[in-house]
């Protein structure tokens, strides 16, 4: 019942929270080609894990050359603890403030690295990773269109609400190859 006022609330103090953070000038001309860091935040809701599975391992494609850091809620890390080649950084209920905002020890965390890029899987807004997604300083970060993303992303990609998570990602995957 809360909830929503909890999350309102939330959203409020991170938009204030990085209000005054300035992002640089970003051409997408080849911004995403050349990246070789990625941060990458895993649904936090319960989707369809060969879905899930299939866009990481492209994307571990497309960032062989460099280093990726895949953040999931703990109760989904599983099918990636044991991947080679990948940070994988785990969270809970317990990392999160009463508004859903990550606390200091997990943002710490993720500050040890730098990103070219951020790409938060969830086709719903979700607090955690929107505000991971930004603290991360990455130039670019990517999301799919949903509502506050302008406060936290910078490229947004427009999928339609028939689309399956596969074809969702998979247009997803083919929008940051032309960059």
């Amino acid at each position: 019942m809360f909830e929503h006022l909890r999350l309102k609330a939330g959203t409020w103090y991170a938009r204030m929270h990085f209000r005054s953070a300035k992002d640089p000038i970003v051409h997408f001309n080849d911004v995403l080609s050349s990246a070789r860091n990625a941060l990458i935040l895993l649904p936090e809701t319960a989707q369809d894990d060969g879905a899930v599975t299939g866009v990481v391992e492209q994307l571990r494609q497309k960032f062989q050359t460099g280093s990726i850091t895949l953040v999931s809620p703990r109760w989904s890390a599983a099918p990636f603890a044991g991947d080679q080649g990948s940070t994988l950084v785990t969270y809970s209920a317990e990392d999160l403030t009463m508004w859903f905002v990550p606390r200091m020890e997990l943002l710490r965390k993720l500050k040890k690295s730098t990103f070219d890029v951020a790409i938060d899987l969830n086709l719903g807004f979700s607090l955690p990773s929107a505000f991971l997604c930004r603290a991360s300083q990455a130039p670019v970060r990517v999301s799919f269109t949903k509502p506050h993303a302008d406060e936290f992303y910078n490229f947004q990609v427009k999928a339609a609400p028939a689309l399956s998570l596969q074809q969702a990602y998979t247009m997803l995957i083919k929008c940051m190859e032309m960059f």
